[in-house]
């Protein structure tokens, strides 16, 4: 039974250390220059959801509350970010990505998914449908494990 759990643990640390180098470093350096991977992370997350606070997007990221601070304050004089008032609760400043850097990682991404797909041109139909399918299951299952604050 203990040998089933060293080869999970042995899988998970194998697949982390395949999605980091084949997917997660080539996209962020498609943005080096532009955004340190901090950045780049605290941007993808405000594109991928709804306004949040720099506390909440602190949290998400795993970041010390000043670290995030000072990173966000750059952001926004750099025009990469945009600040509102909280619709319940007036006290509170919401943060989100401005249109134009909103678009740049849309770009980014798709220019990424092109890459991607030719590096995947060596693929058989069903390895393609085979890896999708296994991105969109590791999805799923990722979105219900709960999150630490």
């Amino acid at each position: 039974m203990a040998n089933q759990y060293v080869q999970a643990d042995d899988d998970i640390f194998h697949f982390l250390v395949f999605v980091h180098r084949t997917l997660a470093k080539p996209f962020e350096d498609h943005f080096r220059g532009k955004f340190t991977s901090l950045q780049l992370n605290a941007l993808c997350v405000l594109c991928a959801g709804e306004p949040m606070t720099m506390s909440e997007l602190a949290a998400s990221l795993h970041t010390p509350r000043q670290q995030m601070s000072r990173m966000i304050e750059k952001l926004y004089e750099e025009g990469h970010i945009v600040r509102s008032l909280d619709k319940r609760d007036r006290r509170k400043i919401r943060i989100s990505v401005s249109e134009a850097t909103a678009k740049e990682i849309r770009d980014g991404r798709e220019e990424f998914d092109k890459a991607l797909k030719l590096a995947m041109e060596g693929f058989s139909e069903a390895e393609y449908r085979d890896f999708n399918a296994a991105v969109r299951i590791v999805n799923r299952i990722l979105t219900k494990i709960p999150q630490k604050d």
